[in-house]
């Protein structure tokens, strides 16, 4: 007897809703993935599932708007009741305030932008300009960067005091992802008293090696870090001098959206 069929019993409702639900929220992931249509042979070989469940998934989805049929094809895509979704979460993000401020600052320094929120120990990007440059890095919403080694986590720990006492308590190493990160609750603190005392974070390729980094705290009424942009480039265009240029341009940026946003606003 399968899995499946286990959960399918008399009793196990609860767990087959459950994992329905959660079956779906993985095949809407993989859309966010991947560019193009997917058939169901690919979807069911990208998660795991048999061919069936996954069609009783996809149908599901497709009934709700959530997915379409290429009918050539016969693969799907993206319908419009994600389109929707995505739209309203853009709307209570305020990303539609925000995106012109992100504009200005990847316009004015030819570098990528990215705006990120905290979401447990990581900061997810939520909205990016990529650079015009042909050398950049590139780095799409959804990409979750650990806190203790990208600029915008560090400054949402270095002006969030709730956050950092939550990430560092009782922790005796972190992941060292390059030579250059800190990997120490010890030397990460003494670099987020630099970062307070400047307003803005510098990565300097702690997460990757060849990309460089500042970054700035998106912060509400009471000067409490809520989300965060970067400016990312490859270490190529920034020298160490250029860190003081970059800096104070993304410090103005998060001042600038910290003022567009109405009170008591959440990301």
């Amino acid at each position: 007897m399968s899995a499946e069929d286990r959960d399918a019993r008399p009793g196990g409702g609860s767990v087959v809703g459950a994992q329905t639900i959660s079956r779906a929220f993985a095949v809407l992931h993989l859309f966010r993935e991947h560019r193009g249509d997917l058939g169901v042979g690919v979807i069911s070989k990208e998660l795991g599932l048999n061919v069936s469940t996954t069609h009783r998934i996809v149908r599901a989805l497709v009934s709700e708007g959530y997915l379409a049929q290429n009918e050539d094809s016969e693969r799907y895509y993206l319908g419009t009741g994600a389109l929707l979704l995505g739209q309203a979460a853009h709307r209570n993000f305020g990303l539609d305030v925000v995106y012109p401020v992100l504009q200005h600052v990847a316009a004015s320094t030819g570098e990528s932008v990215n705006l990120g929120v905290l979401s447990g120990a990581t900061a997810v990007v939520v909205e990016r300009i990529e650079s015009a440059e042909p050398l950049r890095f590139t780095q799409p919403p959804g990409t979750r960067v650990p806190l203790h080694a990208s600029s915008m986590g560090k400054v949402l720990l270095a002006f969030n005091g709730e956050t950092e006492q939550r990430v560092l308590r009782g922790v005796k190493r972190m992941e060292r992802l390059t030579p250059n990160t800190f990997a120490t609750p010890k030397e990460l603190r003494s670099e987020l008293e630099h970062t307070r005392a400047r307003g803005w974070s510098i990565d300097n390729e702690e997460l990757t090696l060849g990309v460089r980094c500042v970054g700035a705290p998106i912060c509400d009424g009471g000067g409490i870090a809520r989300a965060a942009i970067a400016i990312q480039a490859p270490a190529v265009r920034v020298p160490d001098e250029r860190f003081d240029e970059l800096g104070p341009v993304a410090m103005r940026a998060a001042k600038e959206i910290s003022a567009l946003l109405p009170p008591g606003h959440t990301f």
